[in-house]
């Protein structure tokens, strides 16, 4: 059967929120099955909602909508609702008492305009909201059922999990399986040069399916399996799965929600190694991301952020004439970082970031976006040179992206743990 979820808020289409309530809806129905095959976001705006909502009922068979559920006047959804339908409302006794009793407990006085959210379209029903005041929808309409939930988070998590995934189970309409997911996180190939790496297998892809999607700093290959069973689904992903790491290698460097900074740190208290970072553009964005992952201070000893020349010399011992000669942002100066870092740290490993985020500053010997990561171990000392685009942030972070990848393969080729 075919799925489409409308998310409604203005807020949306400004940009001002990032809809992860779509993500969620979209995750769980696949989980029983049920394909959604088109997603719209609406402002609020009820000539618009209707629209959409008539446009959804021609092309899905299930229709939900998250959001526009509150008490104020561009709260719309349910006004939407049953114009789409031809209906009238009502005001659902169930939910005005329950709107009234939260207030009651709160000790707040309730404004009577909160009782629009107990307004139902004629021949739907309220769905309880047990963690908010704003009751959901149901309605069945010349073979289309809609829902519609709140669009706070925990509360529309909660009406999904109790209310709309049970409803669709038991009208028998949680379709003929599942559908699974697996992530492939990949470092160090752009998306197109991945993407030629497994041509064929997107080419003649069917069950499983194969993906691929840039992010920040790594590309995601995205493996999805339906079948009548999780077990069985993941079966199929496990065969695609093994064919892609064969032919990526070390480029995969985990799956689904791993991070770099986690599978780093797993990696260095597995191997019983600690580190120590010396930034100067990131601004200590490394250590940020380390001490990020819990029971990272099982290996990381420490850092030092070493934005000026003088905390240069003080704190890691970089020579005045190497800073005079090639500058902050160069080759000489990352690897004399590395190494004093780990010197003063006294740790096995010790990386290092300085480069030019900009957007000013840069020259052209010199443009924004170079970058020099070193890396000092018991066996020397490396860097490599980086040429990074976008903002400062995004510099900034690919640059993090880049020092962590640096340490997790010096740690594969140190060997195994």
């Amino acid at each position: 059967m075919a799925v489409e979820l409308i998310s409604v808020g203005t807020e949306l289409l400004l940009g001002q929120i990032t809809d992860t309530n779509a993500t969620y809806m979209s995750q769980r129905l696949a989980q029983i099955g049920q394909n959604v095959h088109f997603r719209t976001t609406v402002g609020d705006n009820q000539e618009r909602i209707v629209a959409c909502i008539h446009r959804a009922m021609d092309r899905a068979d299930i229709v939900v909508l998250c959001g526009g559920l509150g008490p104020t006047s561009d709260d719309l959804t349910r006004e939407a609702m049953a114009e789409a339908c031809g209906r009238g409302m009502h005001r659902d006794p169930g939910s005005e008492e329950a709107i009234q009793a939260i207030f009651s407990a709160r000790g707040i006085p309730m404004v009577e305009m909160n009782l629009k959210q107990a307004d139902v379209p004629d021949g739907g029903e309220a769905i309880p909201n047990c963690c908010g005041t704003a009751p959901g929808v149901f309605l069945e309409h010349e073979g289309t059922l809609l829902f519609a939930v709140p669009g706070v988070p925990r509360e529309m998590r909660a009406m999904v999990d109790d209310a709309v995934v049970p409803a669709l189970q038991e009208r028998g309409l949680a379709g003929t399986g599942t559908i699974v997911n697996r992530v492939l996180r990949v470092i160090g190939l752009g998306e197109s040069t991945c993407a030629r790496r497994v041509e064929d297998l997107l080419l003649r892809q069917q069950n499983p399916t194969l993906a691929p999607l840039a992010g920040k700093g790594e590309v995601s290959l995205r493996i999805t399996a339906k079948a009548a069973s999780e077990s069985e689904a993941r079966k199929m992903i496990a065969g695609l799965e093994d064919e892609i790491r064969g032919r990526l290698g070390d480029h995969v460097f985990g799956a689904d929600d791993e991070s770099l900074e986690r599978v780093v740190v797993e990696m260095l208290t597995g191997r019983d190694a600690t580190l120590a970072t010396a930034e100067s553009c990131t601004g200590g964005l490394i250590g940020s991301r380390i001490t990020d992952v819990s029971g990272s201070s099982r290996c990381y000893a420490g850092g030092v952020v070493s934005y000026s020349n003088e905390t240069k010399m003080a704190l890691l011992g970089v020579d005045r004439l190497i800073l005079e000669q090639h500058g902050a942002v160069s080759h000489e100066v990352a690897e004399a970082m590395a190494i004093g870092v780990r010197r003063h740290l006294g740790t096995q490993y010790g990386v290092s970031a300085t480069g030019i985020a900009g957007p000013g500053g840069g020259t052209d010997d010199k443009p924004v976006g170079l970058v020099y990561i070193g890396i000092a171990h018991e066996n020397g000392a490396s860097v490599e040179k980086h040429r990074f685009t976008n903002d400062r942030l995004d510099i900034k972070f690919r640059t993090s992206q880049a020092a962590l990848d640096l340490i997790r393969r010096a740690l594969i080729e140190s060997g195994p743990h």
